[in-house]
C-alpha cells in the first residue's frame, strides 16, 4: 500500500479539541495508510456530567466515516457512513441520554474501497447507514462496541477486526499514482499532468476516480488545496496571503480567500481563531 499518509494528513475545523465529548487516536502502524484517526467520546456520557453536545463546525477534511452511536443500556447500536464532503456543515447542539457513546472510525478518501463492499460512485456528500457500503461491519463491530465501554479498548479490537478486513486485490494503481501527484503538488496538478504522471487517458482517470473515491480528479484536488491551505493558516503565524496565491496556483488574493471561504464558511482571520478558541 501506498504511504500517502507519509506526506499528507488532513486537520478539522477544531483539531486541538479534545476533551470527554470529543477525542481521536492515531491508528497502529498496520493501518496508519488507510486510517487517518479513530475519533469519539473517551467514556460514555453517564461519566460526564454535562450531556449537552454543543455545534460543531464540519469541513471537507477528504475522509469518510464510519460512525457508530451505542446505547449500553438498551445494547443498541446505530451505524451510518459519512461519504466524502465537498461542504461545510454544522453538527446541531444536542442532548444526548446518559448511556449514549461514540465512536468513529475516520479513512482516507482513497482507502475505502479496500474495506467497503460498493463502488464509491455515489459517495459525495452522503450520509447512509453503514451497511449500505459495508455490508457486516455492523454485525462484527456489536460485541466490541457494546462489551467495551471505553474508547481506548474500543480502538484496539476495532483495530484488530480492520487489519484482517483490508482487501488489497481492489487497490488500484493509477488511483493511487494520482492521488499521490496530487498530495505532492499540494492540489495544484491538473487533469492532463496527472494523466500523463499515470499514463492513462484523462477520460479513463476520471471513470477511475468516480468509482474508486466519488468525485473527479479536479474536485479532489480542490479539496487537498483547500486542506494544505488551510494548515498554512492555522500553523504558520507569518503567512503572507501573497506568496500563497502563487504556492496554490489562484489567479489573486480575492480567488484564494474566496476559494477558502466557498469550504470553509468562516473568514481566514475567522477560522484561525476559531480554531484555537478551545484549546
Amino acid at each position: 500500500m501506498f504511504k500517502l499518509n507519509n506526506i499528507y494528513r488532513p486537520i478539522t475545523a477544531q483539531p486541538f479539541l479534545y476533551d470527554e465529548y470529543y477525542t481521536e487516536i492515531q491508528p497502529c502502524e498496520a493501518l496508519k495508510p488507510y486510517i487517518c484517526c479513530f475519533w469519539g467520546t473517551r467514556k460514555p456520557y453517564s461519566d460526564i456530567t454535562s450531556i449537552k453536545i454543543k455545534d460543531k463546525l464540519v469541513i471537507p477534511d477528504t475522509c469518510m466515516d464510519i460512525i457508530f452511536n451505542i446505547n449500553t443500556d438498551k445494547n443498541e447500536l446505530d451505524g451510518f457512513f459519512a461519504g466524502l464532503s465537498d461542504t461545510t456543515f454544522i453538527d446541531k447542539t444536542k442532548n444526548v441520554s446518559s448511556s449514549m457513546s461514540c465512536f468513529a472510525i475516520r479513512f482516507y478518501c482513497w482507502a475505502v474501497p479496500l474495506f467497503s463492499d460498493k463502488s464509491m460512485k455515489h459517495v459525495l456528500n452522503s450520509f447512509v447507514e453503514v451497511e449500505d457500503y459495508f455490508k457486516n461491519f455492523k454485525r462484527d463491530l456489536y460485541d466490541i462496541l457494546i462489551r467495551n465501554q471505553l474508547f481506548h479498548d474500543r480502538a484496539d479490537r476495532v483495530q484488530q477486526y480492520l487489519i484482517k478486513k483490508i482487501n488489497h486485490d481492489k487497490q488500484n494503481n493509477n488511483i493511487m499514482n494520482s492521488v499521490y501527484k496530487i498530495l505532492k503538488s499540494k492540489g495544484t496538478a491538473n487533469i492532463s499532468e496527472l494523466a500523463g504522471f499515470t499514463a492513462v487517458s484523462q477520460r479513463q482517470l476520471e471513470r477511475l476516480f468516480l468509482e474508486n473515491i466519488g468525485v473527479s480528479p479536479k474536485k479532489l484536488s480542490g479539496l487537498v488545496r483547500y486542506q494544505y491551505l488551510w494548515q498554512d493558516i492555522l500553523y504558520n503565524t507569518n503567512l503572507n496571503i501573497h506568496d500563497s496565491v502563487c504556492k496554490y496556483g489562484y489567479t489573486d488574493q480575492s480567488h484564494l480567500l474566496n476559494d477558502f471561504k466557498k469550504y470553509h464558511t468562516l473568514s481566514t482571520a475567522d477560522a484561525r481563531i476559531f480554531a484555537y478558541k478551545n484549546r
